[in-house]
């Protein structure tokens, strides 16, 4: 069984590029290293060029070595090249900036919001523009005069842009670096009469054409009068749109363990080739006929991927699927299974090496990995002769294989177990297929009214059925993290578990239970470590934690009391031009959208220790708080500059802690 993988150069050469990016992304925070490892990178090359030819055999361990030095070094180069594309020193204050929207903008509760590559900056004081070639996320309040903006559009805008804050929040979670990872190199906020649309001058991408064609695809399915949540699932099942997916909906999904149902990705690809395997059956009789339904089937995928909006998921599953299509014709199945996976792994890292910190790219391989590693040993315990049991048992078997492979890495991310995926799956399944035939009949035919009814009702079983899942007592275990190094030991330790079982030894039980109980020590010492607990603002809320259990604070008042603290949060008027006799001790203020007063009022009072300034803050009315804070003598810490602020509640320190 190791020899699955092992056995084959690429997949060991994927290995090593990934750990050079990981390693590059742990070790060097700038690229000042860039130029030490191309040094490093041609100094191994030429060693191993030098290996090659030596004879003997214990010698060519040397070229091998420098081969895996040599990729998880050119790993580390092109992360560090393609970090630096993305970071950049944004000129403090407002400037005017020219752009392209480069995907379809989002309504937010006030705003409209998009990426945007920015083309171009200059200073307002200043007629000189600048070469800027990054993506920001922009948010925009809409103008009655200047209308909408759309896919492709160029705009030109007065805004202050930031390099996404380093925030991580109560739950581990850092947005500013998940912005980074994704390309995004700062945000900005453009208000109603500082931003108008200008004339378009290069032709659209192929992906921004891509996401257009997606939204006519969208208004289509407005166009049949489907029910709310009915539209958003086939939105999201069939082309990726999960913009009207409810907050309800995502969790009842989420709670059934079948949310990946919602994300296209590698089970959609499946499902489709499947059904097109269907149509073009008849074509195995004609010569070449395999041939023939592999490249029509490999085109309509290739299609469908443009029709969703080219979505990365899209794309490593179509990649993964097209490679394992020519493969098969060449080689024996379980080799293409691997010779895909590895290749399209190694292709996209090459080609954005930001990729492997996305988590579907990383919960993607690994389910791929664990349905070649794992299935083939869970499908053989049970053998039936009935057709419909056969078929339920492999369904049941695909489900375990990939929901075990990705278990570590779920607990490390979201730290939710979802006790009756059996069940969810072995439904979401067959119907995902008649939702995804029905809606590709509807497009290509027409909206013809019994179709479009049969889609509605089978859309509606499936929500109904998840939403019966989650009801379900013990539905869903929740609390349950693990950190990385504990996920990746408890990978190990599965994966010690398979081969044990593939060919049971007492060398491999020797490795499987040393694994085990590293785990479980690593579990008792954080057991009996002494805790913390933590007050954090963030901009949704005031919140406790202790381990990785997290509380918002709720309060009629606005005053509370967390064990040695008194907070204050200023949201509102309702403090503005009061007076009192004896001023309140308060150890916080946090100052949020929404408050309209002065320091000095507030001052008058309450006795306060450290202020806190939330991001919603508009930037004129921050300042001038700032300088009040400044005359009066109070210390404070801006949430838009140094990102989430948390404080121990034991041993209160005002020292902010990203």
């Amino acid at each position: 069984m190791l020899s699955l993988f092992t056995s084959y150069p690429l997949f060991r050469l994927t290995i090593s590029l990934a750990a050079g990016i990981l390693i590059s992304d742990w070790l060097f925070p700038d690229a000042a290293y860039l130029a030490w490892l191309i040094g490093a990178w041609i100094v191994t090359f030429f060693f191993s060029v030098a290996c090659y030819p030596l004879n003997r055999y214990r010698w060519r361990m040397f070229f091998g070595c420098g081969i895996y030095i040599n990729v998880a070094l050119l790993g580390g180069i092109l992360y560090l090249a393609n970090r630096e594309e993305v970071r950049f020193d944004w000129e403090e204050g407002r400037n005017v900036y020219v752009g392209t929207i480069l995907d379809v903008p989002h309504p937010k509760p006030k705003t409209m919001q998009s990426v945007v590559e920015v083309e171009w900056t200059k200073n307002l004081s200043d007629s000189v523009w600048y070469p800027v070639n990054r993506k920001i996320v922009l948010y925009w309040m809409p103008d009655s005069v200047q209308g909408d903006l759309s896919c492709g559009d160029r705009v030109c805008f007065e805004a202050s842009v930031s390099r996404p804050v380093s925030d991580v929040d109560f739950s581990g979670f850092d947005y500013g670096l998940y912005l980074e990872r994704q390309g995004i190199g700062g945000t900005a906020v453009a208000f109603s009469g500082n931003w108008y649309k200008l004339e378009r001058t290069n032709p659209l991408s192929f992906r921004q054409k891509a996401l257009l064609y997606r939204e006519k695809i969208v208004d289509t399915y407005r166009s049949w009068g489907l029910d709310d949540d009915v539209q958003a699932v086939v939105s999201a099942l069939t082309v990726g749109d999960k913009s009207e997916l409810t907050r309800e909906l995502k969790d009842s999904y989420t709670a059934a363990g079948t949310s990946h149902i919602l994300a296209l990705s590698g089970m959609h690809i499946v499902i489709l080739a499947l059904i097109l395997s269907w149509l073009f059956y008849p074509l195995r009789y004609l010569p070449g006929g395999k041939w023939v339904i592999s490249l029509f089937i490999v085109v309509f995928l290739w299609s469908f991927a443009f029709l969703s909006g080219l979505s990365p998921s899209v794309i490593r599953a179509v990649v993964m699927y097209s490679l394992c299509a020519v493969a098969s014709v060449f080689t024996e199945s379980r080799f293409a299974g691997v010779f895909s996976v590895s290749l399209a792994a190694f292709l996209m890292l090459v080609y954005q090496p930001l990729y492997l910190f996305d988590v579907s790219f990383q919960l993607s391989f690994i389910a791929v990995v664990s349905l070649l590693l794992i299935y083939p040993f869970i499908e053989k315990l049970f053998h039936f002769r009935w057709k419909l049991l056969d078929y339920i048992w492999k369904s049941m078997a695909l489900s375990m294989a990939a929901q075990l492979g990705t278990l570590p890495f779920i607990l490390c991310y979201f730290g939710t177990f979802p006790t009756y995926f059996l069940l969810a799956n072995l439904v979401v399944t067959p119907l995902s297929i008649v939702i995804l035939g029905l809606a590709l009949v509807c497009l290509l035919c027409g909206a013809i009214p019994w179709l479009v009814k049969g889609l509605s009702i089978s859309v509606e079983l499936l929500n109904g059925i998840m939403e019966w899942v989650q009801g379900l007592a013990g539905s869903q275990i929740t609390s349950i993290y693990f950190s990385p190094l504990q996920a990746w030991i408890f990978a190990l330790f599965l994966v010690l578990a398979v081969f044990y079982v593939s060919r049971r030894s007492a060398r491999r039980l020797v490795w499987m239970l040393c694994s085990l109980n590293v785990l479980l020590v690593m579990f008792w010492i954080e057991h009996l470590s002494p805790t913390d607990d933590y007050l954090y603002f963030t901009r949704s809320g005031i919140y406790t934690k202790r381990d990785r259990d997290v509380s918002q604070l709720f309060s009629e008042t606005n005053l509370y009391r967390i064990q040695n603290l008194q907070v204050a949060l200023a949201n509102d008027s309702r403090w503005k031009n009061k007076q009192s006799d004896e001023r309140l001790h308060i150890d916080y203020v946090y100052i949020c959208k929404g408050f309209s007063g002065t320091m000095a009022g507030l001052a008058d009072l309450f006795q306060i220790q450290y202020v806190i300034f939330d991001g919603s803050l508009g930037d004129a009315y921050r300042e001038r708080l700032k300088q009040e804070c400044k005359s009066l003598g109070l210390a404070y810490s801006d949430i838009a500059e140094t990102g989430t602020y948390s404080t121990i509640l034991r041993n209160i320190d005002h020292t902010p802690k990203n």
